[in-house]
């Protein structure tokens, strides 16, 4: 705890250019509280993993102070507010519980507390009945951004065109802070499932140049490959380019990663050309022999055991190293390597599998096909031409 609190501090200092001796002495107010926290999640939004600690440090403390905090504080209505920042923020609902237990009552909205209560505690019903009656554009920044983000996710099932205009809002209000990243990451799979497809690749390259190093960003490009290949969005060679080209603005890192999950997604959805075009991409910016390379060649293999070179790809799934996969990439290469079996293999009359020789490109050629195969064949065409020719009554 002491050691996530001193770099907040230094976090503090930093970004407020005031020095230690200006600062030992000095209780901060509740208001001041919050706008540190808010510095600080900033920090998290660059890709700052201490940040994350020092935040929960830095709720903790807000807790302790804001129920140790004089009854006269809360007449201030900057530091009602800030109750309910923290509150939106992941803090401990006993702060505005005790907080409306008070007299004088704080300065705080009825509808702002009692609505970022139920939301915290979720019970979203009695949220939406107090917080949608809030305008967040008439609140000061600082918190109406955060009161915008909450009411999207409040209604965002119920009227998702609403619910996207209210994250634009959160964005407007809050630029460069943990609620614009968290409004435009949320924004981003809203307008994919309004289908609006444009909208989508606009604001996936948005979200890729600003946050591409946030601590959420991770989760981000997982979700961006489900939605890519359900939306069937890079399933021609066109598409593809164009995710290419939405990548570009990120880093060898992040591009790697997002090739890799758009690649697996690809995979298990069946989107045969996705998942090889990103496989290989994912391959060539991987080092060679790395776990990385590994799996983009797994997901590669995995695709093109149903193509026509399969032969290539059913031995790439049988050299993979297992020891560089995780447990759910390994699962995948299973059932690969079984389809692949079921491929390769042709059950006899006894019930004993056979190899069937390779499939070749030239499809004109037959010589894969055994007697039975090609007895069955006549049989089949001979029964189906006396179905055509029988009597109907």
């Amino acid at each position: 705890m002491r050691r996530a609190l001193a770099a907040l501090v230094g976090l503090v200092y930093a970004f407020t250019g005031e020095t230690h001796a200006q600062t030992v002495d000095k209780i901060p107010e509740p208001y001041e509280m919050a706008r540190t926290l808010q510095v600080l999640q900033a920090q998290i939004t660059e890709g700052n993993g201490p940040a994350v600690g020092a935040q929960r440090a830095l709720l903790a403390e807000m807790e302790k102070r804001f129920l140790a905090a004089a009854p006269a504080t809360w007449q201030d209505v900057r530091n009602g507010r800030a109750a309910v920042i923290y509150t939106l923020s992941g803090g401990n609902p006993v702060v505005m519980r005790h907080l409306a237990s008070l007299d004088p009552r704080p300065q705080i909205d009825e509808d702002l507390a009692l609505g970022a209560l139920a939301y915290i505690e979720g019970r979203h019903k009695e949220a939406r009945e107090h917080l949608m009656k809030l305008n967040a554009r008439a609140l000061p920044p600082s918190l109406g951004g955060q009161i915008a983000l909450v009411q999207a996710g409040l209604i965002a099932q119920d009227d998702l065109k609403r619910a996207i205009a209210l994250l634009d809002d959160a964005r407007l209000l809050m630029p460069g802070t943990l609620v614009d990243e968290a409004a435009l990451r949320r924004e981003v799979f809203m307008v994919a499932q309004a289908g609006d497809i444009e909208r989508f690749e606009y604001l996936s390259g948005h979200y890729l140049r600003r946050f591409n190093n946030s601590v959420y960003a991770p989760d981000f490009r997982q979700r961006f490959a489900t939605a890519l290949t359900r939306l069937n969005l890079a399933e021609t060679s066109g598409h593809f380019q164009r995710l290419r080209a939405l990548l570009d603005a990120s880093d060898t890192d992040n591009r790697r990663a997002t090739f890799l999950h758009v690649a697996r997604s690809a995979t298990i959805h069946g989107k045969i050309e996705t998942a090889r075009l990103a496989a290989a991409q994912a391959e060539s910016l991987s080092m060679l022999g790395s776990s990385d390379g590994v799996r983009a060649r797994l997901y590669g293999a995995a695709a093109g055991i149903v193509t026509e070179d399969f032969l290539r790809h059913s031995d790439d799934l049988n050299v993979t190293n297992r020891r560089q996969l995780t447990e759910a990439d390994n699962a995948l290469l299973d059932a690969a390597q079984s389809t692949a079996a079921a491929i390769r293999y042709w059950p006899s009359i006894e019930g004993e599998r056979q190899d069937i020789p390779a499939l070749r490109a030239d499809k004109a050629r037959a010589d894969w096909a055994t007697d039975l195969m090609q007895r069955a064949d006549a049989d089949l065409k001979i029964a189906q031409k006396l179905l055509q020719e029988a009597p109907t009554k």
